[in-house]
């Protein structure tokens, strides 16, 4: 019943509805992403596409640091994007450094390939023996197209240096991983044998910095191999609590350009009410923090009048005005005592805590 009046009433706010509806918010399916040792992922999406979106989580002020040695080889991770170019090193859930890199052509049989690989072999100083006249041998040095390092995943496929360092960030090589030289002398460094390398082609990448700042990513579609739409890109962002924050006018926008470049969305705390997790987030944008009022209500188990037609709630304490944002309703933080009897704070682990008032 309360999901019901829910429903209805959100259904009249995207219609324009006028007169007053009763609102009983109850908790939607809204579930985390889970977590593997590379990265956050978001569940369901077609085999071909690989491994789900991404995200790049803020490197602690130590991420410059090597990570110290450790017997368990497992915690060390490679993910590299193929529609992002783009090489992230982890520590177990931790993101040490993230490298531009070079992918193979847009060509059949260049392209490189999705899928868990694992470092077989690590040379420095290696010479390269041309894919199409294996007569040809490079030695090492300054024209050998491998650079100084090399570190081989499976096949002929490897991660390596370049003399051609502008064509880092590109599709350029014949299926291999090209890094700037002091990029993969770093990342040489730092890994050891049988590290696992995944290589996944994901145009959405989601950034989440240390101050849970949330912003994302849309790469062009360089293989030709996935085709997005606002659902999705709204389903990713889902994962993180701040769909409602982006409409799907921009989020069309941003696919039409693919450009690659940053698009801020907003900070998302979790909600503790009383010591306990509210099902959705507060989210912070233009120093403003907004509370969802379905989940509040919930919580509190208390009724709320929502009147469309002057986007106001009623509570048996007060009124509040409503903010609609993607059909879900919000309000500012400074109404939640006025409306609902709380009043909350921002902790320094990025909680928004709710403590109801006597």
């Amino acid at each position: 019943m309360m999901y019901r009046k829910l429903a209805i009433a959100l259904f009249i706010l995207a219609v324009c509805g006028t007169g007053s509806q009763q609102i009983n918010a109850a908790a939607d399916d809204y579930t985390r992403p889970e977590q593997n040792m590379a990265s956050q992922w978001v569940k369901s999406r077609p085999e071909f596409m690989g491994n789900p979106a991404f995200v790049i989580e803020d490197e602690n002020k130590k991420a410059d640091e090597k990570p110290q040695e450790s017997s368990d080889t497992s915690q060390q991770h490679i993910l590299i994007n193929t529609a992002a170019r783009q090489l992230t090193l982890f520590q177990g859930v931790r993101r040490i450094k993230t490298y531009p890199v070079a992918c193979g052509k847009a060509q059949p049989d260049m392209m490189t390939p999705s899928g868990h690989f694992k470092i077989i072999e690590k040379e420095v100083n290696p010479s390269w023996t041309d894919p199409q006249n294996p007569k040809h041998v490079v030695p090492a040095g300054p024209n050998n197209p491998l650079g100084q390092r090399w570190m081989r995943i499976g096949g002929n496929y490897g991660i390596h240096g370049t003399n051609a360092p502008n064509s880092i960030g590109h599709y350029a090589s014949h299926g291999c991983v090209r890094m700037h030289e002091k990029d993969v002398e770093d990342l040489f460094s730092r890994v050891k044998m049988h590290t696992p390398v995944d290589i996944v082609y994901d145009r959405v990448v989601i950034q989440r910095d240390d101050d849970h700042t949330i912003s994302y990513y849309v790469y062009p579609d360089g293989y030709k191999r996935q085709s997005l739409d606002t659902a999705y890109v709204k389903k990713v962002l889902h994962g993180y609590g701040v769909d409602t924050f982006a409409d799907e006018k921009s989020i069309a926008e941003k696919i039409r350009k693919s450009d690659g470049q940053q698009t801020y969305v907003g900070k998302v705390y979790d909600i503790i009410l009383d010591g306990k997790k509210l099902d959705k987030r507060a989210i912070r944008k233009d120093g403003i923090t907004y509370l969802p009022v379905d989940s509040l209500s919930s919580a509190l188990r208390m009724e709320i009048d929502f009147k469309p037609e002057e986007m106001l709630l009623q509570s048996p304490y007060g009124q509040a005005p409503a903010i609609s944002k993607s059909g879900e309703l919000y309000i500012k933080d400074t109404d939640a005592s006025g409306l609902f009897k709380v009043h909350g704070e921002l902790t320094s682990d990025y909680k928004y805590r709710l403590t109801a008032e006597h």
